[in-house]
């Protein structure tokens, strides 16, 4: 599955903001998803608290049992026009409302998604190389995904599609607990947000084969991530929600701290 791009037939003349409250108006449109049919390819992970808690924000705390959730993803339709493809982290967390998320580390190869996810969400999004491939539909269908940067093999997961899930978790849909604000004089801060998640289908992956790789800007080999506890292909709709709600600032020797792996 290669990225392309659509990009819009019709050129805008000049700049109004007319013509910029129509563009916001395209993407953030509430009677449309803001991604159609994004394929989430997830490993639920066991997670080694002491060493996970080194590499979370001042405040954040692990949930119990310890996990986490190792994916790669394939976005085919989004409001912005970009098709693309992405791997990342989620380490679930302690929330009010329940198990939430926190994301430490993500790669991805659109520069689009990258500005969009990092500037207003708070996910530490850099550039990298992802490799996606399904093979097949329904059951028996091979998945495989590799996910590397600065050529360095950071992911490889592959696996045989089953059972379709009835009640699956949200893969996306939880509480989010992100740190924005990395730049300038601005302290940086934690957000929440929850993005809304609609399931089109959810399956079992079987004979899953995962193996992590890591390197000093992507330290994932050090992040106590553990044994596969079981896989899932997603695939969703994901909807805009309310915007990211600044919870308490943290300090500025937190960005200094943290350069690898959200910057570097």
């Amino acid at each position: 599955m290669t990225m392309t791009h659509r990009e819009p037939a019709d050129r805008t003349p000049g700049r109004s903001l007319l013509s910029d409250l129509r563009r916001l108006r395209t993407l953030v449109d509430p009677r449309k998803p803001l991604y159609r049919d994004a394929h989430y390819f997830a490993a639920t992970i066991e997670v080694d608290p002491a060493t996970m808690r080194r590499w979370l924000p001042p405040g954040i705390r692990l949930a119990a049992p310890a996990r986490a959730e190792l994916f790669t993803a394939y976005f085919p339709h989004c409001t912005y026009g970009s098709v693309y493809h992405e791997a990342g982290l989620f380490v679930h967390v302690k929330t009010l409302r329940g198990t939430g998320v926190h994301c430490p580390w993500m790669i991805l190869d659109d520069d689009v998604a990258l500005i969009l996810g990092r500037e207003l969400l708070g996910y530490p999004k850099k550039l990298g190389t992802i490799d996606w491939r399904l093979d097949g539909h329904g059951d028996g269908a091979t998945l495989r995904a590799e996910a590397t940067r600065h050529g360095h093999r950071l992911i490889t997961m592959g696996g045989r599609l089953g059972e379709v899930i009835t009640d699956p978790p949200p893969i996306l849909g939880r509480p989010h607990r992100n740190v924005t604000g990395l730049q300038g004089l601005a302290l940086p801060r934690v957000v929440a947000f929850t993005p809304v998640e609609r399931p089109v289908e959810v399956r079992r992956v079987h004979d899953v084969d995962l193996s992590l790789g890591g390197s000093e800007r992507d330290p994932l080999d050090q992040m106590g991530l553990g044994p596969v506890i079981e896989a899932r292909l997603h695939r969703v709709d994901l909807a805009a929600a309310l915007p990211p709600l600044p919870l308490r600032p943290l300090s500025p020797l937190y960005t200094v701290t943290r350069l690898r792996p959200r910057v570097l």
